[in-house]
Protein backbone atom coordinates (compact mmCIF):
# COMPACT_ATOMS: atom_id res chain seq x y z
CA UNK A 1 0.00 0.00 0.00
CA UNK A 2 1.20 3.61 -1.21
CA UNK A 3 2.05 6.14 1.68
CA UNK A 4 -0.57 9.40 0.82
CA UNK A 5 0.62 12.61 1.53
CA UNK A 6 -2.65 15.23 2.06
CA UNK A 7 -2.38 19.08 1.05
CA UNK A 8 -5.10 21.12 1.50
CA UNK A 9 -5.13 23.63 -0.72
CA UNK A 10 -6.08 27.50 -0.47
CA UNK A 11 -4.97 30.89 -2.18
CA UNK A 12 -1.90 31.24 0.41
CA UNK A 13 1.03 31.85 -1.02
CA UNK A 14 3.32 29.28 1.23
CA UNK A 15 1.25 26.54 -0.30
CA UNK A 16 3.53 25.78 -2.91
CA UNK A 17 5.79 24.63 0.52
CA UNK A 18 3.32 22.33 1.44
CA UNK A 19 2.69 21.17 -1.98
CA UNK A 20 6.37 20.83 -2.89
CA UNK A 21 7.59 18.62 0.07
CA UNK A 22 4.62 16.77 -0.31
CA UNK A 23 4.98 16.21 -4.06
CA UNK A 24 8.69 15.39 -3.32
CA UNK A 25 8.46 13.00 -0.87
CA UNK A 26 5.67 11.23 -2.29
CA UNK A 27 8.35 10.59 -5.19
CA UNK A 28 10.93 9.52 -2.93
CA UNK A 29 8.92 7.14 -1.25
CA UNK A 30 6.96 5.71 -4.14
CA UNK A 31 3.79 7.09 -2.25
CA UNK A 32 1.33 9.16 -3.93
CA UNK A 33 0.03 12.91 -3.36
CA UNK A 34 -3.69 13.77 -2.73
CA UNK A 35 -5.19 17.49 -2.75
CA UNK A 36 -8.22 18.21 -0.81
CA UNK A 37 -10.24 21.49 -1.67
CA UNK A 38 -12.81 22.91 0.17
CA UNK A 39 -15.73 25.07 -1.15
CA UNK A 40 -17.40 26.95 1.77
CA UNK A 41 -21.39 26.61 1.43
CA UNK A 42 -22.99 29.83 -0.08
CA UNK A 43 -23.99 31.92 2.56
CA UNK A 44 -27.32 32.98 2.36
CA UNK A 45 -29.69 29.65 1.98
CA UNK A 46 -33.37 31.18 2.04
CA UNK A 47 -31.99 31.78 -1.85
CA UNK A 48 -31.29 28.07 -2.92
CA UNK A 49 -31.25 28.99 -6.92
CA UNK A 50 -28.47 31.93 -5.86
CA UNK A 51 -26.98 29.53 -3.64
CA UNK A 52 -26.80 26.85 -6.22
CA UNK A 53 -25.36 29.10 -9.06
CA UNK A 54 -22.35 29.96 -6.28
CA UNK A 55 -21.53 26.77 -5.51
CA UNK A 56 -21.31 25.86 -9.21
CA UNK A 57 -19.09 28.98 -9.61
CA UNK A 58 -16.80 28.02 -6.79
CA UNK A 59 -16.90 24.61 -7.69
CA UNK A 60 -15.52 24.98 -11.53
CA UNK A 61 -13.08 27.37 -9.90
CA UNK A 62 -11.82 25.10 -7.33
CA UNK A 63 -11.39 22.34 -10.12
CA UNK A 64 -9.03 25.28 -12.39
CA UNK A 65 -7.00 25.86 -9.47
CA UNK A 66 -6.50 21.81 -8.28
CA UNK A 67 -5.77 21.01 -12.14
CA UNK A 68 -3.39 23.85 -12.65
CA UNK A 69 -1.45 22.29 -9.10
CA UNK A 70 -1.69 18.67 -10.66
CA UNK A 71 -0.26 19.44 -13.71
CA UNK A 72 2.77 21.64 -12.23
CA UNK A 73 3.24 18.65 -10.03
CA UNK A 74 3.28 15.96 -12.76
CA UNK A 75 5.55 18.17 -15.23
CA UNK A 76 7.93 18.87 -12.09
CA UNK A 77 7.73 15.21 -9.60
CA UNK A 78 6.42 13.23 -12.52
CA UNK A 79 3.67 12.12 -10.10
CA UNK A 80 -0.08 12.10 -10.57
CA UNK A 81 -2.25 13.57 -8.04
CA UNK A 82 -5.42 12.68 -6.83
CA UNK A 83 -7.94 15.82 -6.29
CA UNK A 84 -10.53 15.69 -3.95
CA UNK A 85 -13.15 18.20 -3.75
CA UNK A 86 -15.72 18.70 -0.57
CA UNK A 87 -18.54 21.00 0.16
CA UNK A 88 -18.44 22.56 3.80
CA UNK A 89 -16.74 24.10 6.78
CA UNK A 90 -12.52 23.18 5.85
CA UNK A 91 -11.24 21.88 8.90
CA UNK A 92 -14.83 19.83 9.39
CA UNK A 93 -14.65 18.33 5.79
CA UNK A 94 -10.57 17.73 6.22
CA UNK A 95 -11.32 15.31 9.87
CA UNK A 96 -14.03 14.08 8.26
CA UNK A 97 -12.03 12.71 5.06
CA UNK A 98 -8.96 11.74 7.63
CA UNK A 99 -11.40 9.29 9.12
CA UNK A 100 -12.36 7.91 5.95
CA UNK A 101 -9.60 7.59 3.85
CA UNK A 102 -7.07 5.04 5.32
CA UNK A 103 -4.53 4.98 3.15
CA UNK A 104 -3.38 8.98 4.41
CA UNK A 105 -0.60 8.78 5.82
CA UNK A 106 0.61 12.32 6.24
CA UNK A 107 -1.04 15.91 6.54
CA UNK A 108 1.12 18.34 4.97
CA UNK A 109 0.55 22.17 5.81
CA UNK A 110 2.48 25.43 5.34
CA UNK A 111 2.81 27.51 7.79
CA UNK A 112 1.93 31.38 7.20
CA UNK A 113 5.25 33.57 6.94
CA UNK A 114 3.49 36.31 7.68
CA UNK A 115 2.58 37.71 11.19
CA UNK A 116 2.18 35.64 14.39
CA UNK A 117 -0.44 33.82 13.39
CA UNK A 118 0.53 30.22 11.96
CA UNK A 119 -2.41 30.01 9.04
CA UNK A 120 -6.27 29.21 9.64
CA UNK A 121 -5.99 26.05 8.78
CA UNK A 122 -3.21 25.31 11.16
CA UNK A 123 -5.06 27.39 13.77
CA UNK A 124 -8.29 25.66 13.24
CA UNK A 125 -6.38 22.20 13.65
CA UNK A 126 -4.42 22.99 16.85
CA UNK A 127 -7.67 23.57 18.82
CA UNK A 128 -10.29 20.87 19.88
CA UNK A 129 -10.07 19.27 16.47
CA UNK A 130 -6.00 18.05 17.08
CA UNK A 131 -7.93 15.33 19.20
CA UNK A 132 -9.19 13.79 16.32
CA UNK A 133 -6.37 13.30 13.95
CA UNK A 134 -5.14 10.46 13.99
CA UNK A 135 -1.79 10.69 11.32
CA UNK A 136 1.09 12.99 11.67
CA UNK A 137 0.53 16.50 10.67
CA UNK A 138 4.20 18.10 8.57
CA UNK A 139 4.37 21.69 9.39
CA UNK A 140 6.64 23.37 6.39
CA UNK A 141 7.50 26.89 7.19
CA UNK A 142 6.46 29.01 4.92
CA UNK A 143 9.45 31.06 4.68
CA UNK A 144 11.24 27.90 3.49
CA UNK A 145 13.41 27.98 0.10
CA UNK A 146 12.40 24.82 -2.21
CA UNK A 147 16.13 24.35 -2.25
CA UNK A 148 15.87 23.96 1.30
CA UNK A 149 12.93 21.61 1.09
CA UNK A 150 15.05 19.41 -1.10
CA UNK A 151 17.83 19.14 1.46
CA UNK A 152 15.39 17.82 4.08
CA UNK A 153 13.29 15.25 1.65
Amino acid sequence: MKKKFLVVIDESKELKNAIHFAAQRAKNTNGSLSMLYVIDHAINAQWSKVENLIEQEETSEAKKICRSWAQKIKEKFSIDTEIILKLGNRTDELVKLLKEDKDIRFLVLATSDEGESPGPIIKSLMSAKIKELSIPVVLVPGSIEEKDIDLIV
